[in-house]
């Protein structure tokens, strides 16, 4: 009997150690992959695929910059959104465009996200962002969708939705024919009629919010693929891990159009200060490009770390196959 419960033993340990070898084999297939898809010597489709996914985004703004031209002229408002290239727009462009960057920053900052779930889903958004659009671009691409979606996204929401907007409060009604706009209801409510320009800015960031939420937002999956679990205790800990992976994308879901929305209430407020696009266009190229350039850096040092982990692994199994 004890022969028999030692074979039985020895069986279990060895079927433990194949299945331990089996699942730390597909682990670092699965490491080799990630690095490899991070290499800078990206395949011939990934190449292929950046320069559709570039063609797209710039015609999508191409698109946006267009339709916004078409609102102003039939609002017969400015469509260049009082565009004057000058050496103080630029300063102001480039001051507004710090504070936003400063509080990003500190937020995506790995500490914080340690501490703090709703840091943990605004990284995952930024990442997701950045793995399924930027995957494979090189540096002037970047800098080209960067720079069509600042141009793109101001002509559309801050000329012609916020301009139109702000144009409409302010234009002469049918309630009196010789008062303009808000200016004719002053009877009624007259401490709003200043805020007909922020009225216009908080209208559109809700807008803003509101078409990312339903063109960005992550769908729900038809279903889960899950191992099953025999124990209880185990189906409890996949049921915890299911519960918080869902919150983390509830939190995407909500963050997500939520920090679009500030940055256009922002802008917007920027827009009426300076009365120049050329100041919210600076701010938001500078914006993008520093949150996802940093972002991309991050990607790229851990590939790097993840780089000398595997050699150090290679190494040590090397030794351990000599002795």
């Amino acid at each position: 009997m004890s022969i028999r419960c030692a074979k039985a033993s020895v069986e279990r340990s060895g079927e433990a150690a194949i299945k331990e070898r089996e699942s730390f084999t597909g682990s670092a297939m699965g490491v080799t992959t990630l690095d490899q898809s991070f290499t800078e010597d990206f395949p011939v489709w990934d190449k292929i695929g950046a320069v559709v996914r570039l063609s797209y985004g710039i015609g999508i703004y191409g698109a946006m910059a267009l339709a916004g031209r078409f609102i102003c002229s039939i609002t017969g408002i400015d469509s260049m959104g009082g565009f004057h290239p000058s050496f103080d727009a630029i300063l102001e462009g480039l001051g507004y465009a710090v504070p936003p960057i400063m509080a990003l920053l500190f937020i995506l900052d790995d500490e914080v996200v340690k501490l703090s779930p709703h840091a943990r889903a605004i990284r995952d958004v930024e990442d997701e962002e950045l793995r399924s659009f930027f995957y494979g671009m090189s540096p002037w691409q970047f800098i080209l969708i960067v720079a069509a979606s600042s141009v793109g996204e101001e002509l559309f929401y801050r000329a012609a939705v916020q301009g139109a907007l702000a144009d409409i409060f302010l234009r002469s009604t049918e309630l009196v024919s010789d008062a303009r706009g808000m200016a004719s209801l002053t009877g009624v409510l007259p401490p709003f009629v200043p805020f007909a320009q922020a009225f216009a800015a908080v209208i559109t960031a809700a807008l803003t919010g509101s078409l990312y939420y339903v063109a960005a937002s992550p769908k729900d999956p038809t279903y889960v693929v899950a191992p099953v679990q025999r124990s209880g205790s185990a189906r409890e800990d996949l049921k915890k891990l299911f519960a918080a992976w869902y919150e983390r994308r509830q939190m995407k879901k909500i963050y997500s159009p939520l920090l679009e929305g500030i940055l256009a209430l922002y802008l917007g407020f920027e827009w009426i200060e300076t009365n120049n696009i050329l100041a919210p266009i600076i701010t938001h190229g500078i914006y993008s490009a520093t949150i996802l350039g940093h972002g991309l850096w991050k990607i790229h040092d851990h590939r790097r770390r993840l780089r000398q982990r595997i050699q150090q692994l290679k190494s040590e199994g090397k030794k351990s196959n000599k002795l």
